[in-house]
């Protein structure tokens, strides 16, 4: 009896050990997985069909004016300096005292299949401006501490604060973001207006209630002195608009039906580009508004809704479909579309959508790319596809995107 009850002892010591190592390695492993790698490498890779470089688990943002292109791990900024091969890390986003402090650890963010934590920009003079856990920070140049300077009157479980590029760096310390929410009762929407890099906020255009739903985008014209502002969802919701005093006031361009719902323009000198965010499968695709007769043409249309868009360093514009559930989708396939010279558009197919059951795990298909314009290569982060874990981001030089174009 002893010798057995020796025994029995012994197992429970050594299950007890070995739960305790269990505990300690998984306590090891959130810590160093909560601080992130401080560098990410690009590997030499294809996706699509095209040679890429790969990065593993980051979401794109932004190229700023000197090329880095900025993008972020669950709540951590990373860069990557023109010519480098490796991103670096930058900061560390805060979220307060929140459950969306979760959103810190890689095992969450894959099992609720919520890579896309924060949005961000970088203002010329090095600061940082966040959208972190329904709250503005602001990170000065410098400094190592964000201090949070708004809280959104919108945001949670459904609700995303602001859109990837509903907020926008338009130089001389301002910046704007526009809300982004579910909106059911179609309260009044605001747009928000700093003059001092994010320190600072005020209301610089209100929708009013039953106007719209929420803002899409707010973008800067390069080619003009204009803003430009994108509003939702619904035919009466939905406007594309612009202002030349600061969205003191503003001009339509269009609303009122399906071809205005957009959800980022793409600008060159003689006209403006969208896809259409719409299941309308008769209305659904490319257009372009001419700036001299404010004609607007369909160039092609699409399968499926468009999210975003941009223009490369060389001129090529560059859109991408998304797999939501719409009724103009006639698969499970993300598309990129590429325009080239003459408005000459090639379609190549990308990933498959993976979690489309409804329920928890239940999200779009996206490829976001970069929310500006003028960059040499095209950034993107596949979201929610068979083909790639979630979050990778894929970086494809604008000569092989051409050379794709012109081989179809």
């Amino acid at each position: 009896m002893k010798k057995k009850a020796k025994i029995h002892r012994s197992r429970i010591k050594v299950i007890r050990t070995a739960l305790l190592g269990i505990i300690l390695a998984v306590i090891v492993y959130l810590v160093i997985d909560y601080y992130g790698p401080r560098e990410i490498s690009l590997k030499n890779d294809t996706a699509f069909g095209l040679p890429c470089l790969r990065a593993r688990d980051l979401i794109v943002q932004e190229y700023d004016q000197d090329g880095t292109l900025w993008a972020s791990r669950g709540m951590i900024i990373y860069k990557l300096d023109k010519d480098y091969d490796k991103f670096t890390k930058v900061s560390h986003v805060p979220t307060g005292l929140s459950i969306f402090w979760l959103r810190n650890f890689t095992i969450l963010r894959r099992i609720t299949v919520r890579p896309e934590c924060i949005e961000m920009v970088k203002t010329q003079s090095g600061d940082i401006c966040a959208l972190s856990a329904g709250k503005i920070w602001h990170l000065q140049d410098g400094e190592n501490k964000f201090k949070n300077t708004f809280i959104l009157d919108h945001y949670g479980f459904g609700d995303q604060g602001i859109r990837n590029d509903g907020i926008l760096y338009v130089g001389d310390n301002t910046l704007y973001f526009g809300e982004y929410f579910s909106n059911p009762e179609r309260t009044g929407v605001n747009l928000y207006k700093s003059n001092n890099n994010a320190k600072s906020w005020e209301i610089a255009y209100n929708f009013p209630e039953g106007q719209i739903r929420h803002i899409h985008a707010v973008q800067k014209d390069p080619y003009s002195e204009r803003l430009w502002i994108c509003t939702g969802d619904y035919n009466d919701e939905s406007m594309v608009a612009c202002s030349i005093d600061s969205f003191k006031t503003l001009t339509s361009i269009g609303q009122g039906g399906q071809v205005w719902r957009v959800c980022q323009l793409v600008f060159t000198e003689n006209a403006v580009y969208w896809g259409t965010d719409t299941g309308n499968k008769i209305l659904a695709g490319i257009y372009k508004w001419d700036r001299e007769s404010a004609e607007l043409s369909n160039l092609q249309k699409t399968d499926g809704a468009v999210f975003y868009g941009t223009r490369l360093a060389g001129g090529t514009i560059v859109m991408s479909t998304n797999r939501e559930g719409m009724d103009n989708e006639k698969d499970d396939k993300t598309r990129i579309y590429i325009i080239t010279e003459e408005d000459r558009i090639t379609c190549i197919e990308a990933g498959t959508w993976k979690n489309k059951k409804p329920g928890l795990r239940f999200k779009f298909a996206k490829l976001r790319f970069q929310r500006n314009h003028g960059a040499s290569s095209l950034a993107i982060s596949c979201l929610n596809q068979k083909e790639f874990p979630d979050g990778d981001l894929i970086i494809i030089n604008e000569k092989t995107l051409i050379r794709a174009a012109n081989s179809d």
